[in-house]
């Protein structure tokens, strides 16, 4: 797998209340866009190798505390619009796995390569746009 080439990264005017941040690897020879808007309530990420929205999918992050009083943090999905199959939730976990947000998300993709080497790809440059 090739490392992944940064084309561009487009952001918005520091005074518009509502931030995007676009960015266009190409990843197995698959042009992939990523782009983050950042609303006041909630963070909607758009992953594609399809040029369309794909799949969307609510994120929630849930902490939990065990019984020795550490705190986990772990993530519920639900399926808003596709289909809603165990793996469209794996890719979506996986997906966000390396994101540090505190906000709710929604996450749409619409990938042609669903292999675990792209998805930890594309995770690990998800943070570099939020």
């Amino acid at each position: 797998m090739a490392a992944p080439m940064v084309s561009s990264v487009i952001k918005t005017p520091e005074s518009f209340p509502v931030k995007t941040k676009q960015v266009a690897v190409e990843i197995n020879k698959i042009r992939t866009e990523l782009i983050c808007t950042q609303f006041k309530d909630r963070i909607f990420f758009i992953v594609t190798q399809y040029n369309k929205i794909g799949t969307l999918v609510k994120v929630t992050q849930n902490n939990i505390t065990d019984d020795t009083g550490t705190g986990l943090s772990m993530y519920s999905t639900d399926i808003l619009m596709g289909k809603d199959e165990p793996l469209t939730h794996v890719i979506a976990r996986n997906l966000i796995t390396e994101l540090s947000v505190h906000k709710p998300i929604l996450l749409s993709f619409a990938l042609k390569d669903i292999t675990a080497p792209t998805v930890k790809t594309i995770a690990k440059i998800l943070p570099s746009i939020v």
